[in-house]
């Protein structure tokens, strides 16, 4: 083969690529995440991600379909490592819905500013009572949006144990009129670096368990005891009462 033809037959290449990207494979990313094709590139990357290298498996799928496809959901976990929100959205069949997870700002590392706006993420400022992130989250939940909170603040130690919530989870539990669904993830590498949590194999388990709908005469503090309850009698965890200490860059 020539070099002319080399060359004609490497356009032609490039240029089938390009029309099936921009014909197919950009109209059917935008379906899943709101009219986003970067953003379900990104979803539909780490879900493989998720399956193959850490093996996920879910439990109590019946009760996230109970919490229904529209309306507000607030999604409240335990932290285990910095693969959690990836394998809450990995769930089978996928949520097809926009997760907007509140997320430590000393944790969001400033290389991956573009993941983390393409994410959507909360940036939250766990050195102080940070009031205009949760105000943020209570303005999406109050438009139908989906939201998620790792209710203990930080990758909590030691592993298989629930420790406080942090102040704000029930008040977005009760001000939200969001579906609230607790959820346990158990079996993430036994790591405090986000980089290892991500790339380490493990066989995870995300388990969603019973939603409920609180209203304004259930009081925050309430409604997150309730709900870290609900997380000790599913998990037979220990509970332990006094909240981990706050170490910038620990997750």
């Amino acid at each position: 083969m020539t070099f002319g033809w080399t060359i004609l037959l490497a356009g032609g290449l490039a240029l089938a690529l390009t029309m099936t990207w921009q014909c197919v494979l950009t109209p059917w990313l935008r379906r899943f995440h709101d009219d986003d094709a970067g953003l379900g590139f990104l979803v539909h990357l780490s879900n493989v991600w998720c399956r193959l290298i850490h093996r996920v498996r879910f439990e109590g799928l019946e009760h996230l379909h109970a919490a229904g496809s529209d309306g507000p959901l607030l999604f409240v976990g335990n932290h285990t490592g910095g693969i959690d929100p990836l394998l809450v959205m990995a769930v089978p069949k996928r949520l097809r819905r926009m997760v907007y997870w509140l997320m430590a700002r000393d944790m969001m590392l400033g290389a991956l500013d573009d993941v983390w706006r393409l994410s959507r993420v909360l940036p939250v400022d766990r050195t102080k009572p940070d009031s205009a992130s949760l105000r943020r989250a209570l303005r999406l939940l109050k438009s139908g949006e989906c939201v998620g909170i790792f209710a203990e603040g930080r990758i909590t130690r030691p592993r298989g144990s629930i420790r406080p919530f942090m102040d704000g989870v029930g008040m977005l539990a009760t001000r939200g009129g969001a579906t609230v669904v607790p959820v346990l993830i158990d079996g993430t590498p036994d790591t405090d670096s986000i980089a290892v949590g991500v790339f380490w194999p493990s066989r995870s388990c995300v388990r969603f368990l019973e939603p409920i709908r609180f209203d304004r005469t259930t009081s925050p503090q309430e409604a997150s005891n309730m709900l870290r309850q609900r997380l000790i009698d599913a998990s037979g965890w220990p509970p332990i009462d006094e909240a981990m200490p706050l170490q910038i860059g620990d997750g």
